[in-house]
């Protein structure tokens, strides 16, 4: 071959390896661009990933803390409710005590200047008389209807 020839297939060939080499460059960076975002991108998912977990751990534990607060305050109405029922118990007592026969008896002979009785009389009133002549003739009117009943059936 001729040094021309020579001389020009190596310059292709250099040329041809810069032409390589640039693209291979080229494809390297890309390649390392591309595994840049892919590590960033993954990286961003983690981190996303991450932050939702914890959210979700800090919302468990203000749920929790709701919970035990409401326990707190249903124990605390429970012995509100308890307290009350035994005044109520009390107010009871209290007011059975006070009408009871012998108290009403004691303050009317001694603060009203009440006196006793040892015998009861009683008025009869011509409404009274009355209503006890009808009840009597109802309850003769069924004696009559059983004994004629009775009677009937002799």
């Amino acid at each position: 071959m001729s040094l021309a020839l020579e001389w020009k297939e190596r310059e292709y060939t250099a040329q041809e390896e810069k032409r390589r080499g640039r693209t291979e460059e080229v494809a390297r960076e890309r390649k390392s661009a591309a595994d840049r975002r892919r590590m960033r991108l993954v990286f961003l998912c983690f981190i996303c990933v991450a932050a939702f977990v914890s959210g979700l751990f800090i919302l468990s534990i203000c749920l929790h803390v709701m919970v035990v607060q409401n326990e707190i305050k249903v124990r605390e109405v429970e012995k509100q409710v308890e307290l009350e029922r035994r005044q109520q118990e009390a107010m009871r007592v209290e007011i059975a005590s006070l009408e009871s026969p012998a108290r009403v008896e004691k303050i009317a002979v001694e603060q009203l200047k009440m006196v006793q009785i040892t015998q009861a009389e009683y008025l009869e009133t011509p409404a009274y008389k009355t209503a006890k002549l009808q009840d009597g003739e109802e309850h003769s009117e069924e004696e009559g209807m059983v004994s004629d009943a009775s009677q009937g059936g002799t």
